[in-house]
């Protein structure tokens, strides 16, 4: 919701994310955090559409505009938070050098989740491959409108518990654990459907390497995706960040040790069909 008396502002701080909608239009949003009553509250307080551009100065004016228009002053900010875009953050002209300028007190932070969302999207050369014949067989069935209806049609003559893929959308961070988990569920689906139109795409279906790599995407995927929802809501902050992240650290450690004594027991999908070396 957003905030509705900012005349309750002391000091406060702000967190802003520029994104384009399925309209391809940019949105601004940028949400509040304040204290009010000896409690933290945190609210949206603005989503304003970026007209041309989506450079700094484009993002300030917009924070500027509403300010002037709510009669808040930016001497009481004292925090910012962006992802790590060079416009948020450039050392010269990004968002967060023209807001030191107006308030040279304010600490600058570039995102914890989007940080760790950046270090979790590197993959292997192998898995990376198995990856992308995931995205391009989901993209040939789902481009179609016809084909979205055949793939339809045979999941439903084939009693699947699932009729439809799932895209791929880099900004989205869940959308890669929730695409590679649809795909390994419809495996069987895909491998039918592509034989007879997409041939070259169907024969990593039937590799058996190939479904372990899916199988451990799957399951990697699945790990880093709960992850990212515990850092995410309200109430959450750099404490808590910092002891997820390192207790799935730990975590990674143990299951390292598990995978070279041959357990992978917390690999639930790739358990399956572990009988090939993974890389």
């Amino acid at each position: 919701t957003e905030v509705k008396d900012k005349s309750l502002f002391g000091l406060f701080a702000l967190q802003l994310d520029e994104s384009t909608d399925v309209s391809s239009a940019a949105q601004l949003m940028c949400f509040v955090r304040y204290v009010t009553e000896k409690n933290v509250k945190e609210e949206l307080l603005f989503c304003s559409k970026l007209e041309t551009t989506t450079k700094a100065k484009d993002v300030m004016a917009k924070v500027e505009d509403f300010f002037h228009k709510e009669n808040i002053s930016l001497a009481s900010l004292c925090g910012v938070c962006t992802d790590g875009a060079p416009a948020m953050l450039g050392a010269k002209s990004g968002f967060q050098t023209l807001v030191k300028n107006k308030a040279p007190n304010v600490v600058t932070t570039h995102c914890f989740i989007h940080r760790e969302a950046l270090a979790s999207k590197t993959l292997p050369d192998g898995l990376k491959c198995a990856f992308d014949v995931v995205v391009k067989s989901v993209n040939y069935i789902k481009n179609s409108a016809l084909n979205t209806r055949l793939f339809r049609k045979l999941c439903e003559d084939l009693n699947s518990e699932h009729k439809q893929l799932l895209y791929y959308t880099k900004v989205r961070w869940l959308s890669r654990g929730n695409l590679v988990a649809r795909v390994f569920e419809l495996r069987d689906e895909i491998k039918i459907f592509l034989g007879t139109v997409k041939p070259e795409l169907a024969v990593h279906f039937e590799n058996l390497k190939f479904l372990s790599r899916l199988a451990y995407l799957v399951d990697i995927f699945e790990a880093l995706n709960q992850l990212n929802l515990k850092m995410q809501g309200k109430g959450k902050d750099i404490i808590q960040f910092v002891d997820f992240t390192k207790a799935f650290v730990e975590k990674l450690g143990n299951w390292r040790r598990k995978v070279a004594n041959g357990n992978f027991d917390m690999f639930h999908t790739f358990a399956c069909i572990s009988d090939v070396d993974l890389y």
